[in-house]
């Protein structure tokens, strides 16, 4: 969802060395999302940790624990963005709207703490946060494009496009979807998706 490689040969100037690394402007953005995602993947993390060590008591919700995998993918994906554009002529106002993408996945992840106790319904807890999550998620692609707008960008009818609609279109039907048995195929069908836009997308970026 983050802006990405239009021309893969442009990589040579963003990519972190250890002889230096940018300096000036906002060369550390990669650096920045990268402690952002630590943040946020803290949580998807340690859900999956407790479940594992709580299963003779608590059996996992299968929908809950696939959203979880898929918010790890989304903020790995967010980072290896952050490390594939160029930060050397972004001005303050794409920088924020950069950023609010991590931003944006850092709440995902605080709305989506599943809570591994026997009495609590995983799926039910999810459910609660149904509409703040979905929205959330469905802004995420919209503020790419719009970054790329603000920054004069041309959008061209390309692979990381379509993965940003398509995300987009799972978000909205998120909203839409309210059957338990629903949930789960829709769940995959995101972390899919957001694995082929990982591996497809960013499959040269040099991290």
């Amino acid at each position: 969802m983050p802006p990405t490689l239009r021309a893969r040969d442009d990589l040579r100037v963003t990519r972190p060395c250890a002889a230096g690394r940018q300096t000036t402007g906002m060369g550390y953005l990669w650096f920045f999302v990268g402690v952002l995602t630590g943040i946020a993947i803290d949580s998807p993390l340690k859900y999956i940790a407790r479940s594992l060590r709580e299963r003779q008591r608590v059996t996992p919700d299968p929908t809950v624990f696939v959203w979880q995998l898929f918010l790890i993918v989304l903020l790995i994906e967010f980072w290896v963005a952050s490390i594939s554009i160029s930060t050397a002529e972004m001005g303050l106002a794409q920088f924020l709207l950069f950023l609010l993408l991590p931003f944006g996945a850092m709440i995902l992840s605080s709305l989506t703490n599943p809570t591994v106790e026997p009495t609590v319904d995983q799926l039910e807890e999810f459910e609660s946060q149904r509409l703040a999550f979905f929205g959330i998620l469905a802004l995420l692609p919209v503020i790419s494009l719009l970054r790329e707008v603000v920054a004069g960008e041309t959008i061209p009818l390309d692979a990381d496009l379509i993965y940003r609609v398509l995300v987009f279109i799972g978000a909205i039907l998120g909203l839409l979807i309210r059957s338990r048995r629903a949930g789960l195929p829709h769940a995959i069908a995101m972390l899919i998706l957001i694995s082929a836009y990982l591996f497809d997308v960013y499959a040269q970026v040099p991290v």
